[in-house]
This record gives structure tokens, sequence and C-alpha cells, in this order.
């Protein structure tokens, strides 16, 4: 009775089920934002405006089931961040405002479909950060590299292809800790929430 029960659940799984993959890319964009930062070379909290775009490509697995369905992702991403600081303040020759962002981005959506063709999704997003590079040099000195954030958005599918729009912010700080030319023990560490836009297209294979 158990194997008939067994055989009669992977039945219906089959049958109420469709397993997908493919390839996705895309760009990475947001507005300036206006964002509070802590200076510590000049002991001071700050208004400055931060920009972030970049690039993201990766492959994708999806498990529909009926409307409902499950999609991890694998996506590499590099982001230019640039930061437009307060040219009134002391020092700012000294810090920096522009630098990049190499990571790996495992987002896990939870989605329905609607209307046949529109997927509404939302989910976990678990980010690795490789590396951050400034003019050629690497600059590890993250507070962390790992990181848990929010994702959300929707596509519309036709045919192979899929086009999504996505926002997505960190639960925890991104800060990066660095001086071209350190004043005594103290450093610079720029704080955001990371929020950003993704604008991707995905191909099913």
């Amino acid at each position: 009775m158990k194997k008939i029960n067994l055989i009669f659940l992977i039945i219906s799984i089959n049958a109420f089920s469709q397993f997908e993959y493919g390839l996705k890319g895309g760009i990475s964009f947001n507005s300036n934002l206006n964002i509070n930062s802590k200076i510590e070379s000049i002991d001071n909290s700050i208004n400055i405006f931060e920009s972030r775009n970049g690039q993201h490509i990766g492959i994708f697995l999806k498990l529909s089931i009926t409307d409902f369905f499950i999609r991890p992702e694998i996506i590499y991403s590099k982001i230019i961040n640039s930061y437009d600081i307060t040219k009134s303040l002391v020092q700012t020759q000294n810090i920096v405002t522009d630098f990049n962002q190499h990571k790996f981005d495992i987002p896990i959506m939870l989605g329905y479909k609607a209307f046949g063709m529109i997927n509404v999704f939302a989910g976990p997003r678990f980010e690795l950060i490789k590396n951050v590079d400034y003019e050629n040099v690497d600059l590890n000195d993250l507070k962390n590299q790992y990181k848990l954030g929010l994702q959300y958005g929707l596509g519309v599918k036709f045919g192979n292809f899929e086009i999504d729009l996505r926002a997505e912010r960190n639960f925890s700080e991104n800060e990066i800790n660095f001086m071209e030319n350190q004043t005594g023990p103290k450093n610079q560490y720029i704080t955001s929430q990371g929020r950003l836009y993704l604008l991707g297209i995905s191909y099913y294979l």
C-alpha cells in the first residue's frame, strides 16, 4: 500500500508540475539616493548622494506547480559605486568616492503566475562579496562579506523569453573601510542599505 501511495504521489507531482531552466542577464541601477554616512576621519555624520549601476549574468532553475513556482538563481554581478560628498568637508581628497564591487547573489524567488504570462515573485537573497577594487587596488576590508537581503518584482513571459523588473535591499548595511591616506588610527566607512533595481531578461533553454 505504501508503494502504491508513493507511485500515486510521484505521478501527481509530475502531472501538475513543470521543471524549467535557463540563462539570464541584465543591468542593475538606482537613482541618486540621499543617505547618511559616517566619516571617521573627520568625526562627522553627513548626507551624501549614492549612485550604483552595473551588470549581472547567471543561471536559474524554475519548478512550477500549477500557477505557483519556486525559482532559485545564481547570479554574478559587478556594481560600480559612486558617492557625491559635500565639497565643504575637509580632507575629502583622501576619501574614496568610487569603487567597484564584484559579488555572487543567490535569490530564491517564490512566485505566482497570473493571466498566463505575468509572474509576481518575492523571496530571500543571499550575497557573497568576492572583492572590491579601487583604481586597480583590491579593497577587502569590508565589514560584511556575507549578507542577507530581500528581492521582489514582476516579469512578463512570452515564448522562451521573460523580462522582469526587480527591487532589492539588504537587511544589513554595506560598509567599506578605506582611505587613500589614513589619518592616524581613523579610517573611512560609508554605510548604505544597498537598495538596487534590476532589469533583466531570461532565456528558457
